[in-house]
């Protein structure tokens, strides 16, 4: 098979194959969809910052007094769970600061993560009776929302209306 070029001149269908099709198809393998594994989130702590205690130094360790669920990312619906780690200071006020995302499947959880420890209050760490700053972190597991049949295809929501209360039809009812 002959086949015209843009410069004018003649080629074969087999330049084509050869040389094209494998790199259209490298370029669609690119768009195969979102997956929270392509996108993982790991950066490396941070040392701490002067007069902020690890965990481990404290006398008692804070405790969380206000927790908020992240919410599921729902540019992930099609993905059953994931799971973001979060480091943060927590502050003698007991509000969170110096938020990052350790660990995370993907970017979106950790997004998601960052916007719920935000929210979070604690008692905080003490040292001698006395509250001082403390990093820590908090691992946050995401369970989808969205239900899912045996094929891990979404299924619609349940209806909320009760079903009758009579036989269904296509049923025999004895006499």
């Amino acid at each position: 098979m002959t086949i015209m070029r843009s410069n004018g001149r003649q080629g074969s269908a087999r330049f084509w194959k050869t040389s094209w099709l494998p790199l259209l198809g490298l370029a669609l393998a690119g768009c195969s969809g979102l997956n929270p594994s392509e996108h993982p989130v790991s950066q490396m702590v941070p040392a701490l910052k002067l007069g902020v205690y690890p965990l481990e130094a404290v006398d008692v360790r804070p405790v969380a007094t206000k927790e908020v669920q992240p919410d599921f990312p729902p540019e992930l619906y099609g993905y059953m769970e994931g799971k973001a780690t979060v480091g943060f200071t927590v502050g003698v006020d007991g509000k969170t600061t110096d938020a990052m995302v350790i660990e995370a499947d993907d970017g979106l959880f950790g997004s998601a993560a960052l916007d719920a420890i935000a929210k979070w209050r604690f008692r905080p760490a003490e040292v001698k009776s006395k509250p001082v700053p403390c990093r820590m972190s908090v691992p946050f597991y995401f369970d989808s929302p969205y239900g899912y049949d045996h094929n891990g295809l979404t299924v619609g929501a349940p209806s909320d209306q009760a079903p009758s209360s009579g036989p269904a039809s296509g049923t025999v009812t004895p006499k």
